[in-house]
């Protein structure tokens, strides 16, 4: 099959490899129709990720057929329209004709969501369903959602991104509210999300603007829950500012120098999808914050295979609507196009997709 290698500089390179196997009874095999792209896939090869593993072929959202599942496999079947999240940093990712994942980050699509709309969600929504119910514990899952008459405020910074939206529309799910929500570019897309209420603030006034705005949206009340989707250019100093004693903040990229440097009256945690394959630690002191915690349920398996469900559930009737996409030309040879995108930061509240069969020169398989 054809597969892609993204290198150092987010240069592509397109190589003929033999088609992963099923090596494990709860993986599967799935024929990619449509690979999403994340700014990780760039970020990976330049070794800028610490906790990810370096692989050649760092593509992770999947959207396809199965076509073939292990022995332990009981809730898919071959010819099943699927998306999924591929483990990160391992062989057998989205960038190519075929991809391995586990069953318990893969869900089943409806006929009526395309391939491309489904290869936006597995990543993003999966990432922002462990920021808010694994580590902010906003609320224990859909079935305990916030009193109408409660209000519990929630800072998302980078609403305009994959992950800050899906934080949002999770959010929204359940209740919780008012939502102050900071953005860039993206401010328009996000305006389009929130509800009576919620506030939107311009990071593109600078910090001091930011940190004041955010104040003001909070009227005098305490801010305790915070979900950095960011994580970079000062947004967890400003977070820092206005949390309360306490108060919970999240951050997707858990670099060191960014951990010590939050107060030490903050609880903070770090928002990893690399915790779906393995045991969070419960432990809380400062000097174990790689992979957070996970509150709600005993391991990253578990949580998989509840969310993967609800997520499936919520797109299929329509509760979750996918982030906007735009196909990328060239097949796997577009990679190279997108990530360069992303990471030149032209990339905002949009989500660059590849269509496999625009490839030149398939194999037949």
């Amino acid at each position: 099959m054809k597969e892609a290698h993204v290198h150092p500089d987010t240069t592509v390179t397109i190589h003929d490899v033999p088609i992963p196997q099923i090596t494990h009874p709860s993986q599967i095999l799935v024929k990619v129709v449509v690979s999403g792209t994340n700014p990780k896939d760039w970020k990976m090869p330049a070794s800028m990720l610490k906790t990810i593993s370096h692989c050649p072929n760092s593509g992770d959202d999947v959207a396809g057929f199965v076509h073939a599942i292990g022995t332990n496999v009981t809730d898919f079947h071959i010819g099943d329209r699927v998306a999924a999240l591929h483990e990160l940093g391992t062989p057998g990712g989205s960038y190519a004709e075929y991809s391995l994942v586990w069953d318990w980050t893969t869900f089943q699509l409806g006929n009526h969501v395309s391939f491309e709309e489904a290869a936006t969600v597995p990543m993003a929504a999966l990432m922002a369903s462990i920021g808010i119910f694994g580590m902010l514990e906003l609320a224990a899952g859909p079935w305990a959602p916030v009193p109408t008459d409660s209000e519990k405020p929630l800072v998302i910074y980078g609403a305009a991104s994959a992950v800050g939206a899906y934080a949002v529309k999770l959010a929204k799910l359940i209740n919780v509210h008012p939502l102050i929500c900071v953005a860039g570019k993206g401010i328009p897309f996000v305006k389009t999300l929130l509800g009576e209420g919620d506030t939107i603030i311009d990071y593109r006034e600078g910090n001091e603007s930011v940190v004041e705005e955010m104040r003001k949206a909070l009227k005098g009340n305490h801010l305790k829950y915070a979900f950095d989707a960011t994580s970079e250019h000062g947004s967890y100093n400003n977070l820092s500012q206005v949390l309360a004693d306490k108060g919970k903040l999240t951050l997707v990229l858990p670099f060191p120098e960014i951990l010590k440097d939050i107060p030490p009256h903050i609880e903070q945690s770090t928002t990893m999808a690399g915790s779906l394959w393995k045991e969070l630690s419960k432990d809380q002191s400062r000097d174990n914050k790689a992979l957070g915690k996970l509150g709600v349920v005993n391991g990253g398996k578990e949580f998989g295979l509840m969310f993967t469900k609800l997520i499936a559930r919520w797109l299929n009737e329509g509760k979750l609507q996918p982030h906007p996409y735009e196909v990328v030309e060239g097949g796997l040879h577009g990679i190279e196009t997108a990530l360069k995108a992303s990471r030149g930061g032209k990339v905002s509240a949009i989500k660059y997709v590849i269509r496999i069969a625009d490839t030149p020169d398939l194999s037949v398989a």
